[in-house]
């Protein structure tokens, strides 16, 4: 090999983690504009690309370069694998642990249905099966209609939120019904359903969420119109969906202290699970879809189920609901019927149906 040939390589092997060190760094500045969280959500792959481009370095005897190079990807990776401590777990320790062992355990099943999914049977028994409280839904389209239609007798208590796109709503579908007084609603263009849900006298605000795609897409707008809603919940809550984030993203994080929610640990990745990578889904598929939990809704576990033929997988949270009076109704939430806090979608305006 020639001097000038050995110069070129050394360079490249210099400049190649460096090229995936900025959008990896930036990714941590996702506060300061969408498009560095856009790069967040990619943290996990870009520090292991940079941690394998580390490797010629090491090879043509730059030890420091390839050894800084691998200890920065390490680090980066370190934010996704080790999830951090919920802010929220040592304040709500107290107020489990002053609850009945015996109080009534929920499921709630959340699943983003794929609008052209052409497996639609697999969710079907996948309901069957689980028998699940409730269920929140993405992608809800026409195609989909006939099958949610015919399980309406098992779940009579149904919020849909027609979408112009034609991926379809989102929808909430439950056997309990909704709290008396209230009105489930729609926000935007199927951007969300809302809808508060008695549970055996105690009720909880479920929400049924669907962003769009990270900068340069709608996702930060989307966050923004849905921040004035969720800084008025009070009381249990529930959002689940598919929100096009990761855990560890700024996008993830707006919402979680705007609705003072925490998200429920133990998922792994949800998307790209099926088609010519589903193979490989474990370790490049994202964990988009979340399950968020107020500081009265207590899970006891949720899982990741197997595939239903969406490219997103099922998530089944076991929960119940703690409160200081087992007796009778919930009386520490506000209902959603205070029109100038949730502004709610008519029917006739195109943005809310229920049936």
């Amino acid at each position: 090999m020639t001097t000038k040939n050995r110069s070129w390589l050394t360079l490249a092997a210099v400049l190649l983690p460096i090229l995936f060190s900025v959008p990896l760094v930036l990714g941590f500045f996702g506060a300061i504009h969408p498009a560095f969280d856009a790069f967040a959500h990619f943290r996990m792959h870009l520090a292991v690309l940079m941690a394998v481009s580390a490797i010629p370095a090491l090879l043509l005897g730059l030890w420091r370069e390839g050894l800084m190079a691998i200890v920065l990807a390490l680090t980066a990776l370190a934010t996704v694998l080790v999830p951090a401590p919920a802010p929220s777990a040592e304040a709500e320790t107290p107020v489990q642990s002053a609850e009945p062992v015996g109080r009534s355990e929920y499921k709630l099943l959340q699943l983003n249905l794929r609008y052209d999914n052409r497996n639609q049977a697999d969710f079907i028994r996948l309901i069957a099966r689980e028998a699940p409280d409730v269920i929140t839904v993405q992608e809800a389209s026409d195609n989909w209609r006939p099958q949610l239609k015919a399980i309406e007798a098992r779940y009579p208590y149904n919020l849909y939120c027609p979408s112009t796109k034609r991926i379809g709503g989102v929808a909430i579908l439950s056997r309990r019904p909704f709290a008396l007084g209230t009105t489930p609603q729609c926000i935007g263009n199927s951007l969300a359903g809302l809808a508060r849900i008695d549970f055996g006298g105690r009720s909880a605000i479920i929400v049924a969420l669907h962003l769009g795609w990270p900068w340069p897409y709608e996702q930060t707008e989307n966050v923004e119109e849905l921040r004035a809603y969720f800084e008025r919940l009070q009381g249990p809550s529930i959002i689940a969906g598919d929100f096009n984030a990761t855990p560890w993203s700024q996008t993830l994080k707006t919402i979680t202290v705007a609705s003072q929610t925490r998200s429920v640990e133990g998922l792994r990745p949800s998307w790209l699970v099926n088609g010519t990578l589903a193979h490989a889904a474990r370790w490049i598929g994202l964990p988009i879809d979340h399950i968020l939990v107020s500081q009265r809704i207590s899970p006891t576990r949720v899982e990741t189920l197997a595939p239903a033929g969406s490219d997103h997988l099922p998530m089944l949270l076991r929960f119940s609901i703690s409160g200081v009076d087992d007796s009778g109704p919930d009386q520490q939430t506000v209902m959603l019927t205070d029109r100038s806090a949730f502004p709610i979608r008519r029917p006739g305006a195109g943005n809310c149906a229920r049936s």
